[in-house]
């Protein structure tokens, strides 16, 4: 099985990454470490040459706390996009940013990273929180993967987004929204992904607990309860999706 979003970058496992990944090689296929910022970039690309073949990086802009310069995040992307397997998260966030101008911004911003990954030929991977419908329209009819990482939006547009020929991941959320339960219902299996955001998005939603990848086989579970279908059929599909979506070299 194939995490395809955690952030093992992010300071809630500094003081433990090598014992996590090391519970993850057994659990899992491969994770795909996700970033956000530039410095969270570089430490992705560091963590991942520790662990060929099981390890990958994607470079990403968030774009609320991706910082104020996009270029240094590109110029890095340009750089190791030998090595990165998708350009993300980014994308457009309206829910903590509810300024209109910086509406504009975002989606100027948006639009360098989608040039950026059509011209490096990479996997797009949308962050879109409570602006999925604007992110859907900015990316219609694009010939690379376009993943929808930790969809929230709602049933109508994720079938839309599926009629498309695009991707959606589905991360723990399922196990306590009902919105993401019924998305989950409708997602055929050839387009789904599975993610954890970890360290965010535990399972245990009302603990102050971390969340890690191995908790993508809980996800599975309920998914396929939902589809009235086996676990291990959740999890095959979602990891020959990622296999062949993000081009990942396992070993």
């Amino acid at each position: 099985m194939i995490d395809i979003h955690a952030h093992m970058c992010w300071k809630d496992y500094d003081k433990d990454i090598d014992d996590i990944i090391a519970r993850c090689k057994k659990e899992l296929s491969a994770v795909i470490v996700g970033s956000a910022r530039y410095d969270e970039g570089v430490k992705a690309l560091e963590l991942c040459k520790r662990y060929p073949g099981f390890l990958f990086p994607s470079l990403g802009f968030h774009p609320i706390e991706g910082g104020v310069d996009p270029e240094k995040i590109m110029e890095l992307i340009r750089k190791n996009a030998d090595k990165i397997v998708a350009v993300g998260e980014v994308g457009l966030d309206y829910h903590w940013e509810k300024n209109p101008e910086k509406h504009k911004k975002q989606k100027e911003v948006f639009y360098q990273f989608i040039d950026l990954a059509k011209q490096i030929k990479k996997p797009l991977v949308i962050h879109s929180w409570d602006a999925e419908r604007e992110c859907f329209e900015m990316v219609k009819g694009l010939d690379i993967p376009v993943v929808f990482h930790c969809f929230s939006g709602k049933r109508a547009l994720a079938n839309e987004i599926i009629s498309e020929g695009f991707y959606i991941s589905l991360s723990t959320m399922v196990l306590f929204s009902k919105n993401i339960r019924k998305v989950a219902k409708d997602v055929p299996l050839e387009q789904m992904l599975l993610e954890t955001d970890s360290p965010f998005l535990s399972p245990e939603k009302d603990k102050d607990t971390r969340n890690y990848p191995w908790n993508i086989r809980i996800s599975a579970a309920k998914i396929a309860k939902i589809k009235n279908i086996q676990t291990e059929d959740v999890l095959h599909s979602a990891e020959k999706n990622a296999v062949n979506i993000f081009n990942l070299k396992i070993v």
